[in-house]
């Protein structure tokens, strides 16, 4: 799969990610988020600048693809997008680990492989969460926050973008299914509370917006 990319500028202030399909999932929905937050910010009257980048569904190929978008970019902020199919809100995700897991294969079949052990500290959010959660709640979202990003593709890509933040605003988001369904989904693993695409745009752009906005500050105080 040739990996997605919409941007207005080849350095972006904001980096957009979200995943192509996987098992059980034949369209994921955090795809075209993307695009919707990355085209929302990056043009118009809004002109942030903004990068988007569809990530495989695979160990061998999703850490890859954003190390080369995070260096093509090089933004200021990076906003990491994931489905939580049986999620019943959204859910900001302050911590991720070094960590996979070995029971949940990728697109391409394989499993993730422990890199480092169960005890081992996690990697927090660069950025406080409260003010996203906020933004989520503003737009008429069910939200909370989240004390791990799991342990499959979404958990891997975040711990990478912490160790390679180097002080910029990192922050992963997890998504529930939103309505209309987009791909396959067994009816038993979608929750009873779905979003709109419209207001999971509208939200996710406000933290967007704010995560620009705590990097622009960290550079005037430097």
């Amino acid at each position: 799969m040739i990996p997605h990319r919409h941007d207005t500028t080849r350095t972006a202030n904001l980096l957009v990610t979200g995943f192509g399909p996987f098992p059980g999932v034949s369209v994921n929905p955090t795809a075209a988020l993307m695009e919707r937050v990355t085209k929302r910010l990056g043009g118009g009257s809004a002109g942030w600048g903004a990068a988007g980048e569809r990530l495989s569904v695979s160990y061998g190929r999703a850490l890859r693809e954003f190390d080369d978008s995070d260096r093509l970019h090089r933004p200021v902020a990076v906003l990491l997008l994931g489905l939580a199919a049986r999620a019943r809100w959204v859910r900001v995700e302050r911590h991720a680990r070094r960590l996979d897991s070995p029971l949940h294969p990728d697109s391409t079949g394989k499993a993730g492989a422990a890199t480092a052990p169960d005890s081992a500290m996690p990697l927090k959010a660069t950025v406080a969460p409260d003010p996203a959660l906020a933004a989520l709640r503003r737009s008429g979202l069910r939200a909370r926050l989240s004390p791990s990003a799991g342990r499959y593709l979404c958990n891997a890509v975040y711990a990478r973008a912490l160790t390679r933040a180097q002080g910029r605003p990192v922050l992963f988001i997890h998504v529930p299914w939103p309505r209309p369904a987009a791909g396959t989904v067994p009816r038993s693993r979608v929750a009873p509370w779905r979003p709109s695409m419209a207001g999971l745009e509208r939200g996710l752009a406000r933290i967007g917006h704010g995560l620009i906005m705590a990097a622009r500050t960290r550079t005037a105080q430097v």
